[in-house]
């Protein structure tokens, strides 16, 4: 079931499609992708009169659901979509970082949009690249995003200078001319929430209503495995093994990782599964709570029903996502006494480094180590 107002705005939608297909005499067994790019372009400067007129973003999706309806029913034939085809070096940059790289569908689809921008500026010739044209685009790039939005660029242009060099398309030297942002290792403290906070977030949830049995769920798997929102997000029915207790968890580069699964987060699980999630055919085990039902389709919805929650908990928090609760999983078990490389196997870090962040928050033993300051104590000169 669709929320009461999303339902009435993609009605308007489909109304405003109506009205304007009526007055430009379009018939009904016209309409086809054509059609809606043309109505696209007249919601983006609609001054109409009528009850139906907006140009807010519900008015395309609904004459978009309203032309998939009418195609379900029989009365429009099945629009046959067809993907724009990639560069044929684009395609190959994709093939390998799936390949060799192993990445997830949502970090290659950011990868491969900035491979296309960088060829397109650059150009076909890339025996020609050289240094200066890489930190042209790099700087012209980041100067018109953020910190994100800089540092996932020269991520994504760094790695496609690894596969023009695999493939002896550019030199190796290239990638070294990539400028790197500066940030200095380990200066931050992790952001994190006390245990007793961690469960008034599980109890604002109810566990008696569609999303709050979700939510419940949700937020049990992150705060007991300190899971990604990632991998709650990709969780399918089949990494499920209850008789052995256990979870199988794909994470980045696709590493493959079982962990134990906690009794009161299978049991939220199962609790949702049996009564409020939508029976569909799909196998993720995590789905929309309104229409259309269907997986969710980021990471996104994960970080803002943590938000949700905090909010309802009227928690003071550093930070209103997902990883807040995998960082305060992880100084939970600092604290607890588990040692670094412990942790490291349950956030599933690479690095070490990547771990010895969470050292900081153990105060004890920073204190057992602390040197005094040189001259504390003497007067000054």
């Amino acid at each position: 079931m669709y929320k009461r107002r999303s339902a009435q705005l993609l009605l308007r939608g489909a109304a405003h499609l109506s009205h304007w297909a009526s007055i430009r005499k379009v018939r009904i067994d016209q309409l086809d992708p054509r059609v809606l790019d043309t109505f696209a372009c007249h919601i983006a400067t609609c001054t109409c009169t009528h009850a139906f007129h907006g140009r807010g973003p519900y008015n395309a999706q609904g004459a978009k659901r309203f032309v998939e309806h009418l195609q379900r029913r029989g009365i429009l034939p099945r629009a046959e979509v067809r993907p724009e085809p990639l560069p044929a070096l684009i395609e190959a940059f994709s093939d390998w970082m799936r390949r060799h790289r192993g990445v997830a569908e949502s970090t290659l689809t950011l990868y491969v949009s900035r491979a296309k921008e960088f060829l397109v500026a650059l150009g076909d010739d890339t025996a020609a690249y050289n240094a200066s044209l890489v930190r042209r685009f790099i700087f012209t790039r980041a100067s018109r995003t953020g910190h994100s939005g800089a540092k996932s660029a020269i991520n994504a242009i760094r790695m496609f200078l690894h596969f023009l060099a695999a493939n002896a398309s550019c030199s190796p030297e290239l990638v070294a001319a990539v400028p790197r942002i500066v940030k200095w290792r380990l200066s931050s403290l992790p952001r994190y929430i006390s245990a007793q906070d961690v469960e008034r977030l599980i109890q604002v949830c109810d566990p008696a209503s569609p999303r709050g049995s979700r939510d419940r769920a949700v937020i049990l798997l992150l705060a007991r495995l300190a899971l990604r929102a990632g991998d709650v997000r990709d969780l399918r029915l089949k990494d499920i093994d209850w008789s052995q207790g256990r979870l199988r968890v794909v994470g980045k580069g696709r590493c493959e990782t079982c962990l134990p699964l906690p009794q009161d987060a299978g049991d939220a699980v199962l609790h949702y599964l049996e009564h409020f999630r939508p029976a569909i055919d799909d196998d993720h085990v995590f789905l929309r709570v309104h229409a259309p039902f269907g997986p969710l389709p980021s990471s996104g919805p994960i970080s803002k029903l943590v938000r949700r929650a905090i909010r309802r908990a009227g928690i003071k928090a550093p930070s209103m996502g997902a990883h807040l609760l995998r960082h305060s999983a992880a100084t939970a078990m600092l604290r607890q006494g588990s040692s670094l490389d412990v942790i490291g196997a349950v956030l599933r870090h690479r690095s070490v480094e990547s771990t010895a962040h969470y050292a900081k928050v153990d105060l004890t033993l920073l204190r057992s180590v602390v040197q005094p300051w040189p001259g504390h104590g003497e007067s000054p000169c």
